[in-house]
């Protein structure tokens, strides 16, 4: 049997159902018996007073003398000399009253047995919801005890037995704390939200000016207390309580912390401290028989219960629960038994020791050791390990080859009845997406997640949908607006899945390609995913319109090839012919912008012209898609080749960022200021706080003006702030198309660009923008560019050993668009984006330094 282990002496549960706290529980000799027998007295917070008595070991239905209900939760329980016979009553907390009552022995039935009963003396009702009460000798009177009960919001109530003395309130509090007295320095000490102990003196509570009456109390007139002395401890307060010595009657304060237990001098001087590796749940100090010591039962909430001697562990052993208050307990002549009290109402009486064991060990037989058969176990254990350590050749492997493949079939075109976007009653074109989930003969997959994620302006009917028993033989299903079902083929099942996407022409489309994903967990309980893409047709975006003359923006594109007839080019279009042998075609975005492209009748050019700058991207990569699909049908013995005879638009894509940017200033500055009337609005709430707690009423001054107004700035400028990150949104997406044309028109002029460096160029230059990140795009792209500027595309020394600048919102874009204006200049004049032709200028230019010092 274990030696660090409680033994359970007496146990009962008061209750189920019940909830018990930290003060719930008190012992004495509540019933003023002549044999002066020890009482445990709980209260729940259902309002259930219950009293025992602990006589025999086990204990029996015997050992409760009185279970009463009490019409409120009982927070608080203490016993003490309340009236004025001397004799010992119990003080019950509510929330809205404290009740002093007696209990004694029923004399009425005597022959049915002892019953007890409860009556009561006197009760007060509280102006304030109660939190805690302690009681004791307040002022150093004789044989006679007062009762102190402290408020949810900081008041102290005093009550002289009978009479309700006078009130007062905590300087600076915000939530009550533990609260105990000190009879030798008369003293009240509690403890502060800011992690403080402090002490107030009894005298100066009751000379005090504040609360002379009741009335006044109510109305809370008067002047705030001083403390007489305070300590920092830095640790959340868990419970305070006081011992006084019997030899030198040296009274210490123990304030038990989170992780530490203070022990503290009279004056709040601390005469030690020690630092615990757990949470303690609750303690209680008692006496040592070495002298100037004092002994401390300490219980965490791992149920172990620690006997500290000062700041010396003595004993360590386990409970059978969680205590959330504990004591000590005489029973006749039997001294030191530790009553435990959890927050379900039960109560355990153990002690501390060792019982004596019915089982004696046998002796242990001795044999002489075959050291020859130990050899042969060793041995025959060493193969076993090897065999088991030795790597297995044929395991079987679990491949990385998804169950299944997704295959989506091409749109043949748009529907013939669109749809309406949830925002608007408008009727958007609408295309329908089939998808082929073929899967593998040899498995049959539960459930397969089936997820789009499209772009503004496109949106998806539904964007996930969740496909059940995927590979199975039968299955026919529907969910939402989309449908699947499987058919069986030579290479295993096929699941069929249709949904619809439309355009809402909120933006200028820059990509037709729509992501796809396929979750899902295969047989070995592994997450895995398949991915693949829907390529939107050009119907969705643009139709056929009348060809403008005139445009603000025009790119031509040059080709080694004649000039291709347009309306057979783009034949899903159904454009007219408008621009004589080769054709002119237009197209007008779901927004409005019309895109006019041309073909030279006498040359191999092509110009594509709008009034809108960005809109000119997806006709432009559309028409060279089709374009090289058109000659690679037709074949021959010269590829295509198509560049862009220049010059850049640069000035477009300059007021684009310039744009963007200001956007970025506007949204800095309406935060900022946002910011300082955020500040501002909490200031005067504390102010008009302050006036309004102030006692003596004094003028607002026109601060519930101020705030008033301070309030409709908050709301103008939050207002403001969203609207420019709607606009920001805006020119991200402008600035996004508008990099991604400037990059393919950039490969186009520069002929030594290969995909390579078309891949570092966009690396660089990229058009990923988003505007919630903290560094901006403006700042990336500078560092970005300044690097390429000093390292591969240097000219001198000097450029390469330029700084970079630190990622900090710039004041302007100058000196971004002058990097980007000389990173085309020298992209142009034959320049590459290789590492190794930098490596090679190194090497050169410390061979010419060797050299020349030399």
């Amino acid at each position: 049997m274990s030696l660090f282990k409680s033994r359970e002496w007496w146990y009962v549960h008061a209750g189920a159902g019940e909830e018990y706290d930290t003060c719930n529980l008190c012992i004495g000799n509540v019933d003023n018996s002549p044999d002066n027998l020890e009482k445990i007295v709980v209260g729940s917070l259902q309002g259930i007073l219950r009293i025992y008595c602990p006589r025999t070991k086990g204990g029996n239905h015997e050992d409760m003398l009185l279970e009463y209900q009490t019409d409120s939760p009982i927070l608080g329980l203490d016993i003490g000399r309340l009236v004025g016979d001397n004799g010992l009553y119990l003080a019950i907390l509510h929330p809205r009253k404290v009740v002093v009552c007696s209990v004694s022995v029923d004399t009425t039935t005597k022959d049915t047995g002892t019953f007890y009963s409860i009556s009561q003396i006197y009760s007060h009702k509280l102006e304030r919801t109660a939190c805690n009460m302690c009681i004791g000798s307040f002022g150093s009177v004789k044989n006679k005890d007062f009762i102190c009960v402290q408020s949810m919001d900081g008041m102290m109530s005093f009550y002289e037995q009978d009479s309700f003395a006078f009130a007062r309130f905590l300087p600076q509090f915000l939530i009550p704390g533990p609260l105990c007295y000190v009879p030798s320095t008369d003293t009240f000490i509690t403890s502060s939200s800011s992690n403080f102990v402090e002490a107030y003196r009894y005298q100066t509570l009751a000379v005090s000016t504040e609360s002379e009456s009741k009335d006044q109390m109510k109305t809370g007139a008067g002047k705030r207390l001083r403390v007489d002395w305070k300590t920092n401890i830095g640790d959340n307060v868990v419970d305070i309580k006081i011992f006084t010595g019997t030899d030198d009657n040296a009274t210490t304060i123990f304030v038990l912390g989170e992780h530490n237990l203070f022990a503290l001098r009279e004056n709040g001087v601390i005469r030690y401290m020690k630092k615990f590796d757990f949470n303690p749940s609750c303690f209680y100090p008692y006496g040592s028989l070495i002298e100037g010591t004092v002994n401390m039962l300490v219980a965490n909430h791992t149920r172990t219960c620690y006997v500290w001697q000062d700041t010396t562990l003595a004993w360590s052993s386990s409970f059978q629960h969680v205590p959330v208050n504990i004591g000590v307990l005489t029973v006749g002549p039997l001294k030191g038994h530790i009553v435990t009290l959890d927050e379900t109402g039960k109560i355990y009486v153990s002690y501390l020791g060792t019982d004596p064991s019915l089982q004696t060990a046998a002796p242990v037989e001795r044999r002489e050791i075959n050291y020859d058969e130990k050899d042969q176990e060793m041995a025959k254990l060493q193969q076993v390990i090897r065999e088991c350590t030795k790597p297995i050749e044929h395991a079987p492997k679990i491949s990385d080859q998804p169950d299944f493949s997704i295959f989506v079939e091409p749109v043949n075109g748009l529907d013939v009845v669109g749809v309406k976007h949830e925002e608007s009653d408008t009727e958007y074109p609408t295309v329908t997406v089939k998808i082929n989930l073929r899967c593998s003969s040899k498995i049959s997959l539960d459930k397969v997640t089936l997820t789009v994620a499209p772009e503004v302006p496109f949106y998806a009917t539904q964007r996930s949908v969740v496909l059940t028993n995927v590979g199975g033989n039968s299955m026919d299903s529907m969910s939402g607006s989309l449908s699947y079902r499987t058919y069986n083929f030579g290479s295993g099942p096929t699941s069929l899945a249709t949904f619809s996407l439309y355009n809402t022409g909120q933006r200028v489309a820059s990509d037709l390609t729509v992501p796809l994903v396929a979750h899902y967990t295969n047989n070995h309980s592994s997450p895995r995913s398949v991915h693949n893409s829907i390529q939107l047709p050009l119907q969705l975006v643009v139709s056929a319109a009348c060809p403008e003359k005139s445009a603000a923006h025009k790119i031509t594109i040059e080709t080694n090839k004649p000039a291709v007839n347009l309306l057979e080019l783009f034949s899903e279009m159904n454009c007219e012919n408008e621009g004589g042998q080769n054709g002119c075609v237009a197209f007008k975005t779901v927004s409005g912008e019309v895109i006019t492209l041309l073909a030279a009748k006498n040359s191999q050019k092509y110009r594509i012209q709008s009034n809108s700058f960005i809109s000119l991207y997806i006709i432009i990569q559309q028409f060279l898609v089709k374009l090289r699909r058109h000659f690679e049908k037709i074949g021959g013995t010269q590829p295509l080749s198509v560049t862009f005879p220049g010059p850049v638009p640069l000035q477009e894509y300059f007021d684009i960022i310039d744009s963007r940017f200001e956007q970025r200033l506007r949204q800095r500055s309406y935060r900022e200021m946002l910011s300082q009337r955020a500040q501002q609005f909490r200031a005067i709430q504390r102010r008009l706080l302050t006036r309004f707690k102030d006692k003596t009423p004094t003028p607002l001054q026109n601060m519930d003006t101020l705030l008033e107004g301070t309030y409709q700035q908050i709301l103008a400028l939050a207002d403001a702030d969203l609207q420019t990150t709607k606009a920001l949104e805006e020119a991200d997406h402008a600035l996004s198309t508008a990099t991604k044309l400037m990059l393919l028109l950039v490969k186009l002029w520069c002929p030594n660009l290969d995909d390579k460096q078309a891949t570092v160029l966009q690396s660089c230059l990229t058009p990923d923008v988003n505007s919630s990140d903290d560094v901006g795009w403006e700042e990336m792209v500078d560092a970005s560019i300044t690097m390429l500027l000093r390292t591969c595309l240097a000219k001198t020394s000097k450029e390469q050993s330029v700084v970079a600048a630190s990622l900090k919102l710039p004041s302007d874009t100058t000196k971004l668009k002058k990097h980007i204006a000389l990173l085309l200049e020298r992209l142009n004049k034959g320049g590459t984006l290789s590492i190794n032709t930098f490596s090679d200028k190194v090497s050169h230019r410390n061979k010419d330094q060797i050299e020349s010092g030399s």
